[in-house]
């Protein structure tokens, strides 16, 4: 009989150990109430109170937000002349999310620039194209994120500085994309370029982006105040509005998996800020938090099935590995938040 060991498995000890590091990392989330401040205690007891259509709801609307924003990419993959359907470009932003909920520093943006270069073919430029065309939604962003800071300025729930700089960036892409238009990429790192001179040659399916980008902004800014409704935080459409250019403002560099912890310390200070009890603004961040990242594990790990099932044999493995990662991140959480919750 063969022997089986550790180099039989995809990724080796390398896998045993990102799993073990995951487990300890969830049980020490059950134990976090516990192990934390009273208000972190009695925040983690209010969730007993969300009422669950609502939280369903929040699901959806996060849902809803990662499907537009993958159709961002396949609209300007399609602009720069790759090739991708939805399915595919849903699974392969999905993995992207994935990867970002167990590592920090969005390695998950890596992921999707490697994967997505695979609709532009066998071009050996193609991973400049690729990273390119995360430049072009990125200025898209922040087009869309200074609209939506000038409208919590008015509110006066949020600063206008912040504006100034989101213009200044959006105004650069701008300049970039008009003086990029007339030329021809030479070599390979002007490719880097080709998503901003396919935006200067056709404004219109720039405005597709940036509508695709606005149509996820809009349902998260839906999931969010059905999670602040579900809680009973007055307003929720106000506290919608300002907690989420808040989380986008100050998530730009997360330094841990998934942002856990400074999500949930960015909306509590953001609902604070408008007379929102600390306790109730803690819950409405944990929720908000947990509901995000479910989507992501479950959309990512049915994207690594979906490209195990029409990848090549390497990625199969790749891809495997991954959904089984996600599922476990799944039920190891389910259970450490219904079960060891309450033993601890």
């Amino acid at each position: 009989m063969r022997r089986v060991g550790l180099s039989s498995i995809p990724g080796g000890r390398r896998t045993l150990v990102g799993a073990g590091v995951v487990c300890v990392v969830l049980l020490a989330v059950a134990a976090t109430p516990h192990l934390l401040g009273s208000d972190v205690r009695q925040a983690f007891g209010g969730l007993e109170h969300a009422r669950p259509i609502w939280l369903w709801t929040a699901a959806v609307g996060f849902l809803g937000a990662l499907l537009c924003n993958a159709w961002v990419w396949r609209s300007a993959i399609r602009l720069c002349g790759g090739r991708i359907d939805r399915n595919r470009a849903v699974a392969c932003y999905g993995v992207g999310s994935l990867v970002n909920t167990a590592l920090p520093a969005r390695v998950g943006d890596a992921a999707r620039i490697a994967l997505f270069s695979r609709a532009f073919g066998g071009r050996r430029d193609r991973y400049w194209t690729s990273g390119s065309v995360f430049g072009a939604i990125g200025a898209a962003r922040a087009l869309v994120l200074a609209v939506l800071v000038v409208a919590g300025a008015a509110l006066g729930a949020l600063p206008v500085w912040p504006v100034l700089v989101l213009g200044g960036l959006v105004g650069a892409a701008v300049a970039v994309a008009y003086i990029a238009r007339g030329h021809h990429a030479r070599r390979h790192v002007a490719h880097a370029l080709d998503a901003f001179r396919a935006l200067g040659r056709s404004p219109g399916g720039g405005a597709r982006i940036v509508g695709w980008v606005a149509a996820a902004t809009i349902a998260r800014i839906g999931g969010t105040a059905a999670i602040a409704a579900a809680l009973g935080v007055s307003d929720p459409v106000l506290a919608a509005l300002i907690i989420v250019p808040t989380l986008d403002l100050t998530t730009v560099i997360p330094l841990t998996p998934g942002n856990i912890g400074i999500g949930t310390g960015t909306v509590a200070v953001a609902l604070q800020s408008r007379g929102v009890d600390l306790t109730k603004a803690l819950t409405t961040g944990i929720a908000l938090q947990a509901i995000e990242t479910a989507v992501s594990i479950v959309v990512g790990a049915g994207g690594a099935l979906y490209l195990a099932r029409f990848g090549s044999a390497g990625t199969r493995r790749r891809a495997l590995a991954l959904a089984g990662a996600g599922t476990a991140l799944l039920l190891i959480g389910s259970f450490s938040a219904t079960v060891l919750v309450d033993l601890v």
